[in-house]
This record gives structure tokens, sequence and C-alpha cells, in this order.
């Protein structure tokens, strides 16, 4: 990006990516932008700079899609719940804006709106998800005629619906039922926003969410066998710029790997209508904006390993080096999640303070960043 100084502290954990590493991070690319969407009501509950929201918009406004598949989140019963809808209005992409972090039933619920629908679509999907979308392409062809364009968010994992619950639980005032529910909206790593039905809301940092989160607590079981951060095998990749030297900026970016020829024409046709600002980088500071969760994330073999330590099979399709480190960093990560696999303890986790949450949180990250 432009006038972007890189601050001490990226040049402090800054890796060398070699172009084995970049294989297999980061994938097959044709290029990478700095992104987000020019207009202001868009930017204001996305997640990060609203790229998605903002070339999904385009792409109705322009006829290019009919439809696309997006992620919801409801309150029911001071219950948050996640499923899927496909969004035809601006309107409907703006309700469906922000991250959700929650364990989704993909193939029970969006499969069938994407088999129902009559038109093109554009899909937005996990990573995993992509995986199950390309199979139904290539055994259906008229499933694979109606899709347009396929985004992949990052994704280091998601958690089971009992995170959400504790948070909930520790932000609700007695006697009174929850209504809405965000993640991640304002600035930065930016806030979690509680509605009630008396008409009040309450925002705490989205630390009281990410700090159980980035600790694997509650985490989905599928997610321990799983490398692929940045989506392989879609048209489109969008994600967090976790850069130091971007924290002070007004306005927060989307890291952006184009990997198809579709994909690149689709971001061009955004940038001439005046709906992203686009700045081309190299895949090194995509890679960069995700240092410490692209190798942690992509040596399932260390969690393979480090599983037998606590009873956790998991099966490992990357066969990937394991120093003393990442052997210690999965096995945290794995004894988190076996521990609140359990009804005793998640209730023992919710009981720890917060300030013991952010320490182990500390110790973890350092981990990791070795």
């Amino acid at each position: 990006m432009d006038g972007m100084k890189t601050s001490w502290v990226d040049r402090l954990f800054k890796r060398q990516w070699t172009s084995e590493r970049i294989a297999k991070y980061i994938g097959a690319y044709r290029s990478c932008w700095l992104a987000y969407a020019l207009d202001e009501d868009i930017r204001l509950n996305a997640a990060s700079g609203g790229t998605i929201t903002g070339l999904l918009a385009h792409l109705l406004e322009t006829g290019e899609i009919d439809g696309a598949l997006v992620c919801t989140s409801q309150v029911v019963g001071n219950e948050v719940q996640a499923g899927y809808r496909i969004a035809t209005t601006r309107e409907e992409l703006l309700a469906a804006q922000g991250s959700k972090y929650m364990e989704t039933h993909f193939s029970g619920e969006a499969v069938p709106l994407i088999e129902a629908f009559q038109g093109k679509l554009a899909l937005t999907l996990l990573p995993c998800d992509t995986w199950t979308v390309n199979r139904m392409r290539q055994n259906r062809p008229e499933i694979d005629a109606k899709i347009r364009l396929t985004i992949a968010l990052f994704c280091g994992h998601i958690s089971d619906p009992g995170l959400t619950r504790l948070v909930v639980r520790k932000a609700k005032p007695a006697g009174v039922s929850l209504t809405s529910f965000r993640n991640r909206i304002g600035h930065w790593r930016g806030k979690l926003r509680f509605g009630f039905e008396d008409g009040s809301t309450k925002e705490k940092p989205f630390s009281a969410f990410s700090d159980y989160q980035n600790l694997y607590f509650f985490c989905a079981r599928k997610c321990l066998r799983c490398h692929d951060h940045t989506g392989y095998d879609c048209d489109l990749s969008v994600g967090d710029v976790w850069l130091m030297a971007m924290k002070d900026n007004p306005i927060k970016h989307n890291a952006v790997i184009a990997r198809s020829a579709r994909a690149e024409a689709d971001l061009q046709s955004a940038l001439a209508a005046g709906k992203l600002n686009l700045q081309p980088v190299p895949v090194e500071l995509v890679a960069d904006a995700q240092a410490r969760s692209l190798p942690m994330h992509y040596n399932v073999t260390a969690r393979a390993q480090a599983g037998k330590l606590w009873g956790v099979k998991v099966s490992d399709p990357v066969n990937e080096r394991v120093r003393l480190v990442d052997y210690l960093v999965a096995a945290v990560i794995l004894f988190n999640y076996r521990w609140t696999s359990t009804p005793k303890g998640r209730v023992m986790v919710g009981r720890l303070p917060r300030l013991l949450i952010k320490l182990y949180l500390y110790a973890l990250k350092a981990l990791e960043v070795l």
C-alpha cells in the first residue's frame, strides 16, 4: 500500500516467505491486493473493510449475479444462531454483514438453498465449505453452471455455539432478553455489540470472545484436521490485515487474493465503478498480515501427534515437519479443545478470571511467534 510504513513490531516478527512456503500457506494465486469498500454505509458494520459486501452489491447491481449465498445470524430465545440465506438485494447483504465464528451445517442448510435457486450465484464460503461445493460442481453440471463466483474467508478455525453462549451469559443483565448480537464491529479488532429487549445496548471489547477463541476453547472438531487457512480452491480469498502499521489507519482494509481471471475481472469492474479501493501488493505482504496463523494452521501433523497425548485422534493430510515448539503449541490447543469438550470443563473455563485467560493467551502467542 502506498505510503504504508512498516512498524518496528512488524519488522521484528517478519518471516522469510520462500516460494515453497507461499505455495503451502497461500496456494495458487494471480494477484494480491489491499482493499476496502468505498461506501461508508457498507463499512459501518463490516468486520474489516467491507470488500466482500461491496463486491457482491456491485455484481447484483450490474446483473452479473442474481443472488449471493451469505451466512447470517439471529437471536432466538437468548440463543445466537447462525444460518444461511441467499441475498438478492443490497439490504439483505448489509443485514448479513459481520463475522460469525460459529459452527454451521453447510451441507444440510446451504446446499439445499444452492440447489433450489434459479439464477447466477456468488458464494461466500469457509475454506472447508469450498471442498463441499467443488465436489458438487464436479458431479453435477447444473450446479456448476449456476455458480458465478466463489469467495473464501480466511479462517483460523470456528467455534461451537457454546462459546457464544458463554460470552452472552457474561454480558447479559439478569432478567432481560437478548435480541441482537454482532461480532467485531468498529476499528482494528473491534467490539462485540449486544442488544436487549428493553432497547438498551452494550459493547464489550472483541477480546471478550476472541481470547477464548484464539486459545481453541470450544473449537469445532472438524477444524483440528484442517490445514487450509486462505481457501485454496476458490476464485477469491478475503481476510484481515493484522499488521501494526495498519492499526492507526482510519479505514480497516482487507487482504485479497485473486486466484482466477474471473475474480480479477470482477475486482477491476468494481474498481472502475467506484465501489472498491484496490491497491496491488506483493503476496508476501498478505502472508505477513497472517504470519502467526498461517504456519500453525497448516501444521496438522503437530496436532495429530499432540492429539495422542490427550486421546484425540486427528487425521493428518500434510505430513509436515514438527519442531518442539510446534508440538508444544499443538499440545496446548488439543488440551484446550479436550477440556471444553466436556460440560464440566466448559463450566470451569467459564469461571476462570479474564486476566488469567489473557495471560494464558499471551503465552500461547509467544510460542506461535517462535
